[in-house]
């Protein structure tokens, strides 16, 4: 009987790892896949708004804003879910 419950403990500790491995797993491809959107978002942003100093892109995702200086592009990607990237590409002189 005590073998049994050291068993299913042991077991049951097991799991838990197991599944926390899983969920922090999946928690940062999430946020890879965020980051990886809001730069996207940017780079198009640098390729649209080339001609102006500053100005907002709106996407499905989320809405871009940027200033242009001299020599960069800031660009805030505000994400659906609250989430905020900030960037800094190099300008492009087309």
């Amino acid at each position: 009987m005590l073998y049994a419950v050291v068993m299913t403990v042991i077991f049951g500790m097991i799991l838990s790892f197991y599944l926390s491995a899983v969920v922090n797993n999946q928690k940062n491809l999430r946020h890879q896949k965020e980051f990886l959107s809001a730069q996207l978002m940017a780079r198009m942003t640098r390729d649209r708004g080339a001609a102006q100093t500053s100005g907002q892109v709106r996407f499905n995702m989320g809405i871009a804003e940027h200033e242009q200086t001299e020599t960069i592009l800031k660009v805030t990607v505000r994400l659906e879910n609250e989430r905020t990237y900030y960037f800094e590409l190099p300008n492009v002189v087309k």
